[in-house]
């Protein structure tokens, strides 16, 4: 089971989403600079200022997807964007640090958070959202690891997420090659990994965020299954 304080550090990213989308201005530029903001530390289980967080504030409901890893291969369906979403390549940039920092893509509903400690230098980062139709994200530098967890925000209001077939879970998987989403068979691709990944839904089943954990950088999708 997913530790206590795992979800509460969920919760403190989502609050800290919630905050970024509230402070959009709708007659701002359509390519806002990148957001980089101070890192957000985990709390400890007996902090008082988090209880009643997921209930009282956001009034979500919660589904946990352990992480799994099989290099044979993890056939998953990939979820794609809805109408509502611009179907163009977008992309963000910074520099991250050992005091970590946040990176927003707003065009496709996306953050990334790293905390105090998940890279030891200075190391330039760059999510690019790619215009294949499906919720996927080429991480780069490829191959980037983390001394500890760094977390995906991906909010689902764009996204066909609500369309996938009753009982299928949402998360986030890990795929190595984007030339496999031109040619997916019969709505399913191989995945090598499926992260850690937390669904936030209204009391009425209608998902609004997907949270996951990376270890690595390469590409990952919002995927069903």
């Amino acid at each position: 089971m997913i530790s206590l304080r795992f979800v509460r550090y969920f919760a403190i990213v989502l609050a800290t989403t919630l905050a970024l989308g509230c402070a959009e201005s709708p007659t701002g530029p359509s390519a806002p600079a990148p957001v980089v903001s101070a890192p957000i530390a985990p709390p400890s289980d007996s902090d008082p200022s988090l209880l009643g967080l997921i209930g009282g504030v956001v009034k979500l409901l919660t589904e946990t997807v352990q992480g799994v890893l099989d290099p044979n291969g993890i056939p998953v369906a990939p979820v794609k964007w809805a109408p509502t979403h611009t179907n163009e390549v977008h992309s963000v940039s910074g520099t991250i640090g050992y005091w970590g920092g946040s990176l927003t893509i707003p065009e496709s509903d996306f953050t990334i958070t790293f905390p105090i400690g998940a890279l030891s230098r200075a190391t330039s980062i760059t999510i690019v959202s790619d215009a294949s139709g499906f919720v996927s994200y080429d991480m780069q530098p490829h191959g980037l690891t983390f001394a500890k967890p760094v977390i995906v925000t991906q909010r689902l209001r764009n996204t066909e997420a609500n369309s996938v077939p009753s009982g299928a879970k949402l998360f986030g998987a890990y795929f190595e090659d984007e030339a496999l989403l031109t040619g997916i068979v019969k709505g399913l691709l191989n995945a090598v990994e499926i992260v850690t990944s937390v669904t936030f839904s209204r009391p009425d089943g209608q998902a609004e965020y997907q949270i996951w954990q990376l270890k690595h950088f390469s590409r990952y999708m919002l995927a069903s299954g």
